[in-house]
């Protein structure tokens, strides 16, 4: 199969405005309009330059998984300002309102001037506009989670560029949300299977994932947000979450298996399996990861992770670790809760003992490699008691470091880290949409309406429990330990939010699961924390006890690590009537008048 490379094409610098500079728009390209996209060569290369700007690990930083600081997933010293309720009117929302626009512009310009023959429309060609169907709806989903209800662009506004003409109003969330599932239903009719291109390009069974992301975030929306001010206009949480159903059974007879011991002959621990998804370089034969991006030096298409992994670094723009609370997260390989108070969970080696291999392949423990730049001088992280004797061996957490690599909570990004411990830039593919997602989706929508029985559950939650290595025990119990929402949910609720968590952090969907499920109280007036840290851990041990940054370390009263304790004495001080959307750019409301502020923020 030809090798496909989704590389920048010479006019993707000019596809990009915010809906307040379209009086002063210039072409978006060179050629003429009426005969640019007519043939599949032209299409094809437009088409490419729409995926440059999908997430992904970045050349620098830390890409997705530096996102999920915006999460009590991750604690980091520069803490997300949303988070705190810090954001402005003014620039609250402009970063984002202007990335999607410029998005959904570059798209609407390629379906407006798409004028291939209908004697040339290959199936190769319909494909591509496929994507391009799948590339509007994610952009307007973008916007969706950012603002609730927004104008839709359903096509190329160019032709409105006077003040009169971008008078559009905000469809009602709804609405906006509905036309997202029919563009995602028109790319699904048009696009290949993965089997085409092995999951380098945007496929149907993609774009059914994406649906049903779609469909449950807005019927989980309206139901957990009915009666508030940012509730939906049109109430249909349950049209949406039988979406969710729907695609689902569809999606359940095309023949996808998730990443096992079965089909992965490289798997021979109890967290390979799960971590060879984000840990390999080429996904073409796996199939659960239904689209991915491909690295690869030699065509210069390279991301910093592998670097930034390996010195432990989670956060590039200061020090930051995983929280306590992810950890705790996950279960027992037995399918029991653990109790996080116990003795034993004071160990940050026996924390990890006798757990699902999720939490294993995503946090960073004795015996794995992590300050390795080459396979030579890989170094594994030991957590014991220090001695002299043994002090070129020890090599805990980067708690007392310095810079970016310092470590907030004990608790490094394992997830992703090259195995192969190369030196230089990094090729480890980045999973983009995967279909553990789907059996997720399905779920959770069966338990919001009731259909979620035990069939349900065996076909869902428990393969992923068993691929991690965890018995899978049907809900029964309401674990006493688990977070609190701030109201009640069932036991089988319980453990698909749990599972949620354990097999999609890192991926950067954390927060709007928690912007969803209107779940503030689960971080309101909270700062994070980390592992136990008393004088008499072994992780408080493994530090050189010369070293006088020691006694600069800040812990709680029951002495777990606590780094925002000085900077956020009152916790996150997230506004539960306001920062659940961005704010729409002032600038944007004065040039459209249809449009209204979002709630809590100051009127217009």
């Amino acid at each position: 199969m030809k090798k496909i490379y989704l590389l920048a094409v010479a006019l993707a610098g000019t596809l990009l405005t915010s809906c307040s500079d379209f009086l002063d728009k210039v072409p978006l390209v060179v050629p003429s309009s009426e005969t640019f996209l007519t043939n599949q060569s032209a299409v094809t290369n437009y088409v490419n330059g729409l995926y440059i700007a999908l997430p992904s690990a970045g050349a620098y930083g830390m890409g997705i998984m530096g996102e999920e600081k915006n999460s009590d997933n991750m604690v980091a010293m520069v803490y997300d300002r949303r988070m705190n309720g810090e954001l402005q009117e003014s620039i609250g929302g402009v970063t984002e309102w202007q990335k999607g626009y410029q998005n959904l512009r570059s798209v609407n310009y390629f379906l407006e001037y798409y004028k291939v023959p209908a004697a040339e429309e290959t199936a190769e060609v319909l494909s591509l506009k496929g994507e391009a169907y799948f590339f509007r709806a994610y952009w307007h989903y973008y916007l969706l989670t950012k603002f609730g209800s927004i104008p839709v662009m359903d096509k190329f506004w160019d032709g409105n560029a006077t003040v009169g003409g971008l008078q559009i109003p905000a469809r009602d969330r709804s609405a906006v949300a509905q036309f997202i599932l029919d563009d995602l239903k028109a790319a699904k009719e048009l696009l290949y299977s993965r089997s085409k291109y092995q999951g380098l390009r945007i496929c149907k069974e993609a774009a059914m994932v994406m649906a049903m992301r779609v469909a449950l975030f807005e019927g989980t929306w309206e139901k957990y947000h009915k009666g508030t001010d940012f509730a939906a206009a049109e109430y249909k949480s349950d049209d949406f979450l039988q979406q969710v159903l729907t695609l689902g059974d569809e999606l359940f007879q095309m023949g996808i298996t998730l990443n096992t011991k079965e089909n992965d002959k490289s798997v021979k621990n109890i967290d390979d399996a799960y971590g060879n998804l984000f840990n390999s370089k080429d996904l073409s034969a796996t199939q659960e990861v239904l689209f991915w991006k491909k690295y690869s030096i030699a065509d210069n298409l390279v991301h910093s992770l592998n670097t930034n992994l390996s010195s432990g670094m989670c956060d590039a723009e200061g020090p930051a670790g995983l929280s306590q609370s992810l950890v705790d997260n996950y279960l027992s390989v037995d399918g029991n809760f653990i109790d996080p108070t116990a003795a034993k969970f004071k160990d940050f080696n026996e924390s990890f003992k006798d757990r699902d291999g999720r939490l294993l392949a995503t946090v960073m423990h004795s015996d794995c490699k992590y300050k390795s730049m080459t396979v030579k001088g890989a170094k594994k992280m030991l957590v014991k008691a220090y001695s002299e004797e043994d002090k070129d061996l020890i090599n805990p957490p980067q708690i007392v470091s310095t810079g970016n690599q310092s470590n907030t909570t004990g608790y490094h990004i394992r997830m992703g880290i090259d195995t192969t411990f190369v030196s230089g830039q990094g090729e480890t593919a980045t999973p983009m949409i995967r279909y553990a997602e789907a059996l997720l989706a399905y779920a959770e929508a069966a338990e919001e309406l009731g259909k979620c029985d035990a069939a349900v559950l065996e076909k869902t939650i428990k393969p992923l429990r068993e691929r991690a290595g965890v018995t899978y025990l049907a809900p029964l119990a309401i674990d006493p330990n688990f977070p609190d929402f701030g109201y009640t949910i069932s036991a089988n609720l319980q453990e698909i939010r749990r599972e949620r968590r354990s097999e999609l952090p890192l991926q950067g969907m954390r927060l709007d699961d928690l912007m969803r499920w209107r779940a503030h109280k689960l971080f309101q007036g909270k700062r994070g924390g980390g592992a136990y840290f008393g004088a008499g851990s072994v992780l408080y041990k493994s530090i050189d006890p010369k070293n006088e940054e020691l006694a600069q370390i800040l812990v709680d009263n029951n002495d777990y690590l606590d780094p925002l304790k000085n900077v956020l004495p009152r916790g996150f001080q997230f506004d539960a009537g306001r920062d659940y959307l961005l704010p729409i750019p002032p600038s944007e409301i004065s040039l459209n008048k249809e449009l209204t502020q979002n709630p809590g923020w100051r009127k217009n």
